[in-house]
């Protein structure tokens, strides 16, 4: 039951003003997000929201949420025409809803806050939203050291962030893949922040304005979708280097939203350097989930990771599984390769797509962006379904 808002409102003031300072003991922090040896995932107790026969379900990793196959991406619905939309998915047993405030700049998470609160189906859903600004505040931080250095300097530190993005070949082609405009860009802006933050070092008064930042990043979010906790919260929303998952601040402000019961899992997203970003998920261990780019493409260089993420207890959302297929001048070789791995007739590319990922056992669900009732018909069809992958 979602609580009033100036109830809210005042509880994250309170909060936030108490964690300035505060440090989470290591022992804490390994308590809170589950960094001891991983129990069994059949050990774990499973957590159902909206279960209906016929539709099949996977436990996402040590938090024992058991999400539909397919889960709904909600990056279009800007306004309530996509109600019906969400009413057809959630009639038929689709339970895990996937939002941003980064979508058309927090609209669509009053979309889904509004049709939330209309349907009375919040209890039926998993919901999952993005912290997408995490890093404003370092962002200005950062602009004021900028400030008073020598425009030499700033072209040097540049000039090391895009060696070492050469060095590390995460922009190869084959490896590295564009999802969408401006993709590419992040990469230098993260290596750049990265290596500031490195050279000027990170001074202790951050870290209360960043904890405040991530407190009111996740109020307006709570606000907008209308409840008082999410079941996952994923930050940062798209990372562009493996070593920012190393920020101290940001696993305690996770630890802390877990601990307040603000948030039931903490997660990571990613569309860039896929395999350097799973391997520190894993490393790190203080993510319950991840989600990031998983598709007939760029799959072989990230199924032993997967095993290795499910073995460590965690749950995995591939998304970009079919955004290749309607992207524009894209090889031909990639929807040959998916035919050739599943050569059934009269299914559409896209659904072909997401039943060959779910061919994976490692894998949690897909996340798949359906606007439409049409699409969401096409997408339920593959769930459950076990078919042999043909060598390619």
């Amino acid at each position: 039951m979602t609580k009033p808002t100036n109830s809210r409102r005042d509880f994250f003031k309170k909060t936030a003003a108490a964690s300035i300072g505060l440090t989470l003991t290591p022992s804490l922090l390994a308590e809170t997000n589950n960094q001891k040896t991983p129990k069994p995932l059949d050990q774990i107790k499973p957590i159902w929201r909206n279960k209906q026969d016929g539709v099949a379900y996977r436990m996402m990793g040590r938090t024992g949420m058991m999400a539909s196959e397919v889960v709904l991406g909600t990056f279009p619905f800007t306004d309530d025409s996509y109600d019906r939309v969400l009413d057809y998915g959630i009639d038929r047993g689709i339970n895990y809803i996937d939002t941003a405030p980064a979508y058309s700049n927090g609209q669509v998470e009053a979309t889904i806050g509004n049709y939330l609160k209309k349907s009375g189906n919040r209890d039926k859903v998993f919901l999952s939203t993005k912290l997408s600004f995490y890093y404003g505040y370092i962002d200005r931080v950062i602009r004021d050291i900028e400030k008073g250095l020598p425009q030499g300097k700033k072209d040097a530190l540049l000039k090391k962030a895009n060696a070492m993005i050469e060095q590390r070949s995460v922009m190869k082609p084959g490896y590295h893949m564009n999802y969408f405009t401006g993709q590419e860009a992040q990469f230098p802006k993260t290596y750049y922040r990265h290596l500031m933050l490195q050279e000027y070092g990170f001074k202790s008064e951050w870290r209360g304005k960043i904890k405040q930042h991530a407190y009111k990043l996740l109020e307006d979010s709570l606000k907008r979708l209308q409840t008082d906790h999410l079941d996952v919260l994923h930050c940062p929303h798209g990372i562009a280097m493996p070593e920012m998952m190393d920020d101290e601040v940001l696993q305690e402000v996770l630890a802390e939203f877990k601990q307040k019961g603000l948030i039931s899992a903490s997660a990571v997203s990613f569309h860039n350097d896929v395999t350097g970003h799973l391997a520190k998920a894993i490393e790190v261990d203080y993510y319950d989930i991840t989600m990031f780019a998983y598709n007939i493409a760029n799959h072989a260089a990230l199924e032993n990771l997967m095993f290795k993420a499910k073995q460590a207890g965690i749950g995995m959302v591939a998304m970009k599984v079919a955004k290749l297929l309607w992207l524009k001048d894209q090889p031909e070789w990639r929807l040959e390769k998916l035919n050739t791995a599943i050569p059934e007739q009269g299914m559409s590319k896209f659904s072909k797509a997401y039943l060959w990922a779910l061919q994976n056992p490692n894998l949690s669900c897909c996340v798949s962006e359906m606007h439409t009732i049409d699409i969401i018909a096409d997408n339920l069809k593959v769930m459950g379904r076990k078919v042999d992958i043909q060598t390619v």
